[in-house]
């Protein structure tokens, strides 16, 4: 594992229990180079290790404690980075938010590979987000565990659903709000979802009778469900319902009568 700053941001570099340069409104990556190629290097045929890009609110302070956003990206799942749409989301203000790559048991092109996560590359990437995660713990330590969102675009959408339905109820237990955009259709225990804030998003017309179905299970199973449409004429992140998407992360998302499981 290797801490990646900005220099001219972060300054200093210790770790285990120390600092890490945690300035508000830094962005850093954590390199894990023992973990195998990501979905983006096996697309990109990039060698880079895989890594999480870390982003603190700009009214961080070390005494406080912050809500956790972790948001998964769409296609191969990027290389980390400052998603525009969780920047929209919490204003870069309250939340310290995280990406976090997608892994993939086959490769796309191998036989037997598709371009769409699956649950074998769910049980796949469990180890990888787990060990992630605890790093981030160590890294920040004053994420507020009792509020911890987790959520994706598209592939992102599938990777999240793939992770709640592949970890034996590890990630339900650990986060106490989902977030689908434009995906997430396979998830297969809705149950997990029981007592969570969820949030549905449809960009486009053709998505969006699959969209409610999705938001409708979900209820059915005892998640307090929101539901968006906002037609962007596409399969894409709806930029325009933003601010929709804020209400709903500092409203249910963070309803002082939900949490983790127990």
């Amino acid at each position: 594992m290797k801490l990646v700053g900005r220099a001219a941001v972060l300054g200093v570099c210790l770790f285990s229990g120390a600092v890490f340069g945690l300035t508000p409104g830094a962005t850093f990556n954590v390199q894990f180079p023992e973990m195998p190629a990501t979905y983006w290097a096996m697309e990109s045929s990039k060698k880079e290790p895989a890594q999480m890009s870390i982003t603190l609110p700009k009214n961080y302070a070390a005494a406080a404690r912050f809500p956790l956003i972790i948001f998964l990206q769409g296609g191969s799942g990027g290389n980390g980075g400052r998603p525009a749409i969780v920047s929209a989301m919490t204003g870069d203000q309250d939340f310290i938010y995280a990406t976090m790559p997608l892994f993939k048991k086959v490769a796309p092109k191998d036989p037997g590979g598709s371009i769409i996560m699956q649950a074998e590359d769910a049980r796949y990437m469990w180890p990888f987000f787990r060990a992630m995660l605890a790093k981030l713990f160590e890294v920040v330590p004053n994420v507020d565990k009792g509020h911890m969102v987790l959520g994706g675009f598209s592939n992102g959408a599938h990777g999240t659903q793939g992770l709640i339905d592949e970890s034996d109820g590890e990630v339900a237990k650990q986060f106490s709000a989902f977030f689908f955009i434009e995906g997430g259709g396979r998830l297969k225990d809705y149950e997990l979802l029981k007592g969570k804030a969820f949030l549905m998003v449809s960009s486009q017309t053709g998505s969006k009778r699959r969209a409610q179905e999705i938001a409708g299970q979900a209820t059915a199973a005892g998640a307090l469900t929101t539901f968006l449409f906002e037609d962007a004429g596409g399969h894409t992140i709806p930029t325009k319902a933003a601010p929709a998407m804020r209400a709903w992360l500092i409203g249910p998302a963070m309803d002082t009568r939900l949490g983790p499981a127990q």
